[in-house]
């Protein structure tokens, strides 16, 4: 998961329609997951497809927290940590949220962008070793990215130094 292919996503989706309808209409895997595996999400997303790349896919922070919460749940830190971009390191994350010399990550996530709009979400670890989950979702901004970025990055630095 370091590295995005939104391709496979979207196979993935339409092989999850096959095996439950014989179809490859992924609505029928969306109205699947969210009826059992997703029916406790807080808030009701909108789904249209599994690429990543659909402006008409639509969720909340809180839900993503939610999902990183349940996952984790079922995955150790150790290894989902493993799969996921680190700060400073790999993946989108391997330019930013970068840790002092000779120290640990503190930030392992997923990121996505499309013109206008850029979200992390993931996981940080505070210097006291407490794992926290959070999301950001900009859009409709007009800077460029990099402002962004650097912004999130004294926000997610200042909360990693001082809890």
């Amino acid at each position: 998961m370091q590295e995005s292919d939104n391709f496979i996503s979207e196979q993935l989706l339409l092989m999850c329609a096959w095996v439950l309808t014989d179809s490859l209409k992924p609505e029928a895997a969306i109205r699947f997951m969210l009826a059992t595996h997703l029916n406790d999400l807080p808030d009701r997303p909108v789904w249209v497809d599994g690429s990543g790349l659909s402006r008409y896919n639509l969720t909340t922070p809180r839900n993503m927290v939610y999902l990183w919460n349940k996952i984790a749940h079922q995955i150790p830190y150790e290894r989902l940590f493993a799969l996921l971009a680190a700060g400073g390191q790999s993946g989108t994350l391997r330019n930013w949220y970068k840790a002092g010399d000779n120290q640990k990550p503190y930030i392992f996530g997923k990121t996505g962008t499309l013109s206008n709009n850029h979200c992390l979400s993931g996981f940080l670890i505070t210097r006291k070793n407490r794992v926290l989950i959070f999301s950001f979702m900009n859009s409709n901004y007009v800077q460029p990215v990099t402002m962004l970025r650097r912004e999130m990055e004294i926000v997610l630095k200042t909360i990693h130094d001082k809890l």
